[in-house]
């Protein structure tokens, strides 16, 4: 489903910025991160500490850290994530992804130039870019992440090593990145520096509106935590859950405009591996998840419901 909008409408260690933000106060805690309205709390609390409110303007849904300080932000690449990133079906299946709204991106924009990609990673994206003439570059906050996509021959660099760089883009990058950012504001300032007037920015997150969000809500209630399949739509690393509307109002402050919005569901093989890592010692509703999430996918997929917002949006101010 696409909805278009286009008629009517130094850098700073992103981690650093979840971490000092996460333990706010409860006054702090009730504001939106994306539109600024009060946040509802809701019933749920993930992984036993995390506190989950919807926004009361914009339905966003966001973490708050009860515990002043006490955030673990910055942890988000796990051992097992480097194989499931490595791993060739994975590649592919994000290959595809980016091809494909590449695509959309220059039936709008003409041919892209030079295109910096925020949260790297181990350059998954960098390489594609690579194999399709683009020069492209690439900033992360783990060490070996990059160097990871350091011995792929691509370039890459701290958000301090980016900051001594004088490069302006024609695109910026964002796959998976901004969720993991509790105060997003200040992040998207430093993200988008390069970014030149009239450029581009490409951004995926997991969409807050996905309607599978409230039935395992309410499962996991119904069943006292015994059937947890919350644990595979909230996870602690991902502070805040865009609705289209949300990140309509977050991106406004920067002079960029939602253009195209896509429903897109993960590739296959990405939620395949993650879901067969967290079955591993886990009961039959977990095993039985791990096995039934293709199919799940393709009626998703179908519906044109997918658990992700896949955004291209132009700065425009």
């Amino acid at each position: 489903m696409t909805t278009d909008h286009a008629d009517h409408a130094g850098h700073t260690d992103y981690a650093d910025h979840a971490e000092r933000t996460s333990g706010t106060g409860s006054a702090g805690a009730a504001a939106c991160p994306a539109c600024g309205a009060p946040g509802r709390l809701l019933r749920h609390v993930v992984q036993e500490r995390y506190r989950l409110l919807r926004c009361t303007g914009c339905g966003t849904e966001f973490l708050r850290d009860p515990v002043p300080g006490g955030s673990t932000a910055g942890e988000y690449w796990e051992d097992y994530k480097f194989d499931v990133y490595a791993g060739d079906a994975v590649r592919v299946g994000y290959e595809q992804r980016y091809a494909a709204v590449f695509d959309r991106l220059e039936d709008r924009a003409g041919r892209c130039g030079r295109v910096l990609d925020v949260g790297c990673g181990i350059g998954n994206f960098l390489a594609w870019a690579r194999d399709r003439g683009l020069d492209a570059v690439g900033s992360d906050v783990d060490e070996r992440a990059l160097a990871g996509a350091a011995a792929r021959g691509l370039t890459v660099f701290t958000p301090e090593q980016l900051a001594a760089q004088d490069t302006e883009v024609d695109v910026v990058t964002l796959w998976d990145v901004i969720e993991h950012v509790a105060d997003p504001g200040p992040f998207l300032t430093d993200a988008l520096s390069r970014l030149r007037p009239g450029g581009w920015v490409l951004l995926e997150t997991p969409d807050a509106a996905f309607p599978v969000r409230p039935l395992v809500r309410a499962l996991h209630r119904a069943t006292g935590g015994r059937v947890d399949l919350a644990k595979n739509m909230y996870y602690w690393e991902h502070k805040i859950y865009f609705t289209e509307r949300g990140l309509e109002r977050v991106l406004a402050p920067h002079g960029v405009t939602v253009v195209e919005v896509h429903r897109m569901t993960s590739p296959v093989a990405k939620m395949q591996a993650t879901f067969d890592h967290g079955a591993e010692g886990s009961g039959p509703v977990d095993r039985l998840l791990a096995r039934g999430w293709p199919a799940a996918e393709a009626l998703f997929r179908r519906m044109g419901r997918g658990n992700k917002l896949v955004v291209l949006a132009r700065r425009t101010g």
